[in-house]
């Protein structure tokens, strides 16, 4: 069902699509799929899309937010995935998330916001609503990857060999490292030591 921006809005209690778009598509109720991916939704469309699940979202497999797409996706309640690519789509939650396997994101043009919080208005404070075995998400504020496993901090220097492979030590990394890190998960590989 197609409802207005504002109406959109006015539902998440923010403002996410009604300078963007003029209607969204609205799932009033729980959505479930085997895959989530942006760009492939996108061409299929042959636009981007505006989208509310007013329900939650479950995706099987892996929601990937795709690159050079500007869709912008809000979920009510509860998202669930095994696997999160973020991506340049927006994705905003306003109840939790819950990953079984990992949640990876470099440096992209996109938004993950969850509870009203992103990763750079502190990542101990949003990743209260996030649960993931794996997180690694690049943060613009600090310029920095937050890595966590099993809700555990990780550094940088705890990351596999592989990771830092063709890279110039003498560079920061953590801007390229994001997409390295994205390879490995795909790939199956762990990516702390």
């Amino acid at each position: 069902m197609k409802i207005t921006a504002a109406q959109a809005d006015e539902l998440l209690a923010r403002a996410w699509f009604e300078d963007y778009a003029g209607e969204v598509e609205l799932y009033e109720e729980p959505v479930t799929v085997d895959e989530f991916d942006v760009a492939a939704r996108c061409d299929e469309l042959g636009d981007t899309e505006m989208v509310l699940f007013g329900g939650g979202l479950t995706v099987h497999g892996t929601l990937d937010l795709g690159e050079e797409v500007h869709s912008i996706y809000a979920v009510r309640g509860h998202l669930r995935a095994r696997r999160l690519i973020l991506g340049d789509a927006i994705l905003v939650v306003d109840g939790t998330v819950e990953i079984g396997e990992w949640i990876v994101g470099g440096q992209t043009e996109g938004l993950f916001e969850v509870g009203g919080l992103q990763i750079e208005s502190g990542p101990d404070a949003m990743l209260v609503n996030i649960q993931a075995p794996v997180v690694a998400m690049y943060d613009r504020g600090r310029g920095a990857l937050v890595l966590r496993e099993n809700g555990e901090l990780r550094e940088t220097g705890q990351l596999v060999a592989r990771a830092f492979d063709d890279l110039d030590p003498d560079s920061r990394p953590e801007p390229l490292l994001g997409d390295r890190l994205r390879q490995l998960l795909v790939a199956g590989e762990p990516i702390f030591r």
